[in-house]
């Protein structure tokens, strides 16, 4: 019988994930999914497994999360992603505190293990990287900024043993389009915060974390796949702060400088002739 446990879920054309998903909660009782304008089949999929889909324009992700929090029948909630999966480890151990009714806490920290490039990855500061997960929404709710939203409740959560999965990432190409949105919506954040950066502070920010992900945190024990991620974790902080830099300053218009170079006159004849420049 399915334990009085909601699931609540945000997406966005997730095709590719929801399935997987959705699959490993069999035990969840009531399973709601927000969906922000998927273009591809991630509706019908969610719906085929007895899902309540909800439609709702995307503006943050905390409130996204608290609407379809919103939405559930219980008040002990399981928040996950879409590219997420309990593992049937996490599910036994859900499944046993609430055999005796529910538990006496109000929140649970999960760990999270990521799958990245054919490798599961312990190091580099992504395991076990607690997630509260699973908790009473009357006790909390989701909390944060533009980006890395988490979880705030009225007590300390206690930690569970076993993981939830994270297929984080399709392919390198999926990774970069991540650095480039969430770098983008980490500069609009801290601009809108008042916080001012430097290219030298890009570069010193970016080549700690990457120091820190391959050398302190032991990102060289994941082989190839740690080198990629302490790359790629200095490519992404060194454009979050060059973002944030870029916003704080008043740039010409690069189109306008290369226009005059090329004596293009104006738009009109630039559509005219239709020979616009594209770099």
């Amino acid at each position: 019988m399915p334990l009085p446990i909601s699931c609540a879920i945000i997406t966005l054309n997730e095709e590719e994930n929801i399935v997987r998903c959705l699959k490993a909660l069999s035990f969840i009782d009531d399973i709601v999914v927000v969906d922000s304008g998927s273009t591809d089949n991630t509706v019908e999929l969610a719906k085929s497994f007895g899902a309540r889909v909800m439609e709702r324009n995307f503006d943050f992700y905390p409130n996204q999360k608290n609407y379809a929090i919103e939405q559930t029948k219980h008040d002990w909630v399981l928040a996950i992603d879409a590219d997420e999966v309990v593992s049937s480890g996490l599910k036994t151990e859900i499944i046993n505190l609430f055999s005796a009714g529910e538990p006496k806490e109000v929140g649970f920290l999960i760990p999270r293990l990521t799958y990245y490039l054919g490798k599961w990855i312990r190091f580099g500061g992504f395991y076990p990287n607690y997630q509260i997960r699973l908790f009473q929404k009357s006790k909390g709710k989701f909390g944060g900024g533009f980006v890395h939203e988490r979880v705030v409740l009225e007590t300390k959560p206690k930690k569970l043993k076993f993981p939830l999965y994270h297929f984080s990432y399709k392919n390198i190409s999926d990774h970069l389009h991540f650095i480039d949105r969430y770098s983008s919506l980490f500069a609009e954040e801290e601009y809108r915060k008042g916080k001012t950066s430097s290219i030298l502070w890009a570069l010193t920010k970016a080549s700690f974390k990457g120091f820190y992900m391959y050398w302190i945190r032991l990102g060289i024990l994941d082989g190839k796949q740690g080198f990629v991620l302490a790359v790629l974790g200095f490519y992404y902080n060194f454009l979050k702060y060059l973002k944030l830099y870029e916003k704080n300053q008043s740039f010409p218009s690069f189109f306008v400088m290369v226009d005059s170079i090329h004596d293009v006159k104006s738009n009109v004849s630039t559509k005219k002739n239709s020979d616009q420049i594209h770099i």
